[in-house]
C-alpha cells in the first residue's frame, strides 16, 4: 500500500476547509474504456482518503457498428438522432460545469483530453476553469500524434496553444513528454503512467498445458485495434493446423462486413459487448492477449491483460515499448503485418514453457512500474505542489 500523504505539513488553503476537491471531467460509464476505467480507479484509490474525487461527465450515447471510430467524421457514424442528443448532451455538461466549480468548491481540475474533437472540448472546460481562478491539470491520451501530424498548419498552431495552457500536462508516458516538448510545450509536465490494482495481479497458474486461449478487444476501433489484421493472419496456410482458441470481446464493428460471415476463422468466438468485470475474468481464463494495434495511447487493457497473466504480443506503437520488451515480458511485431503476428501466435502455441516465462514476466513488470499503489502517489504530491503553487 502507498504511505498515506501527510496532509499536515499541506500549506495551502481549501476552499472547502477540508480536504482539496479534485473534480475529474471526462467520459464516466455508461461510457467504457482505459479512460474511464483510470478514473474509476482513481476514485476508489487510496488517494481518496485524502483527496475528494467529484465527477463531471462528457459522455455522450454510444455509437452502434461502428466500423471506423476515427477522426472528426466519426461523430457522424451514429446517426443523425444520436448526433442530435449527443449534441444537447454535450451543451449541458458545458453550462453546468461553471456552476459545479462554484457550488462544489473545486480546488482542481483535471480534465482528460484526448485528439479531434475531444481535444477541441477539453480545451473549452481548460478556459471555463481557468477563467474562473481554478488550477487546471490537463492529462492527455488517445492518438495525439497522428492527430497533430494530420492537422492543418493553422489547427496545429490551436493545438499547441491548447497544450500549452494547463498548469500541468500530464502524458502518460516519457515518450509522450518529449514529443510535447518537441511541440514547444515549455511549463511542467507529469509522466503519469496507467495504473491497475494491486489485487488484479492474480495468481498465475502454473499447469497451462491446454489449449491456449488468446483473447483480443477492441470495442468500437477493430480497424486501429488490429482486428482485420489477427483474422488475415488466421486464414494464413500455416495457421490451419493449430489447436488454439481465439476470442474476440467487445468487437462492435461487424467484421463479416469485410470478410463475409462464412470467411471468418473457425476457430474465433465473438463475445460482443462485455461489462469491465466480465472482461477481466475472461482475461483471467486466457493465455496470450493479442494487441496488434496501429495505434495507442497507454493501453489500460494491455495493463490489465499482463496483470491477469496473460503472455502479450503488441505492436510498438505510442507507450507500448515502454510497458512490453520483445522476448522478456512480451513478444512485439511490426504494425500491420498479419505473417508476423501468424508467426508470433504459432510460436506461443507450440512452446506453452515460453508462454508460461512470458506471462510470469509481465506479472512482474506490472508488479514494479504500474500498481496503483506506486503510480498514483506522485499524482497525490503534484495535487498538493499545485495547490501550494496557487494560493
Amino acid at each position: 500500500m502507498t504511505a498515506r500523504i501527510d496532509m499536515s505539513v499541506e500549506p495551502a488553503r481549501t476552499r472547502s476547509g477540508g480536504k482539496p476537491r479534485v473534480l475529474l471531467v471526462g467520459p464516466f460509464p455508461p461510457t467504457t474504456g482505459g479512460v474511464t476505467t483510470f478514473m474509476l480507479n482513481l476514485m476508489a484509490s487510496d488517494l481518496a482518503q485524502d483527496f475528494d474525487f467529484i465527477p463531471h461527465t462528457t459522455s455522450r450515447p454510444p455509437k452502434k457498428n461502428v466500423v471506423d471510430n476515427y477522426g472528426y467524421a466519426a461523430i457522424l457514424k451514429g446517426g443523425v438522432l444520436r448526433l442530435f442528443i449527443a449534441a444537447f448532451a454535450t451543451l449541458w455538461h458545458l453550462i453546468s460545469f461553471p456552476f459545479v466549480l462554484w457550488f462544489r468548491r473545486i480546488d482542481i481540475v483535471q480534465i482528460q483530453s484526448s485528439d479531434f474533437q475531444t481535444f477541441w472540448e477539453s480545451c473549452v472546460y481548460l478556459w471555463m476553469a481557468r477563467r474562473l481562478g481554478r488550477p487546471t491539470m490537463m492529462r492527455l491520451g488517445g492518438i495525439f500524434d497522428q492527430f497533430y501530424e494530420g492537422s492543418s498548419p493553422r489547427m496545429q498552431r490551436g493545438i499547441r496553444a491548447g497544450v500549452a495552457s494547463p498548469d500541468i500536462l500530464i502524458v502518460q508516458s516519457e515518450g509522450w513528454r518529449d514529443y510535447l516538448t518537441g511541440l514547444g510545450r515549455t511549463g511542467p509536465m507529469l509522466v503519469l503512467y496507467n495504473s491497475v490494482p494491486r489485487s488484479s495481479v492474480v495468481p498465475l497458474d502454473q499447469a497451462r498445458n491446454r489449449t491456449p486461449l488468446f483473447i483480443f478487444t477492441a470495442g468500437t476501433e477493430g480497424k486501429r485495434k488490429g482486428a482485420y489484421v489477427l483474422i488475415e493472419a488466421l486464414q494464413r496456410p500455416e495457421m490451419a493446423d493449430v489447436a488454439a482458441a481465439f476470442h474476440l470481446a467487445a468487437v462492435i464493428e461487424p467484421l463479416e462486413s469485410q470478410f463475409g460471415s462464412a470467411a471468418l476463422p473457425q476457430q474465433i468466438t465473438r463475445e460482443g459487448y462485455l461489462a469491465h468485470a466480465e472482461l477481466l475474468q475472461l482475461m483471467r481464463s486466457g493465455d496470450v492477449f493479442l494487441m496488434p494495434s496501429y495505434g495507442e495511447g497507454f493501453p489500460n487493457s494491455l495493463l490489465e491483460a499482463m496483470a491477469a497473466g496473460l503472455a502479450p504480443v503488441v505492436t510498438p506503437v505510442g507507450a507500448v515499448p515502454e510497458i512490453v520488451s520483445d522476448g522478456r515480458d512480451g513478444l512485439v511485431i511490426p504494425a500491420g503485418d498479419p505473417e508476423a503476428l501468424a508467426r508470433a501466435i504459432r510460436r506461443l502455441v507450440d512452446d506453452p514453457s515460453l508462454r508460461l516465462q512470458l506471462a510470469r514476466s509481465a506479472q512482474e513488470r506490472v508488479r514494479e512500474m504500474f500498481v496503483a499503489e506506486v503510480v498514483l502517489e506522485r499524482l497525490a504530491t503534484t495535487y498538493l505542489e499545485l495547490l501550494a503553487r496557487k494560493t
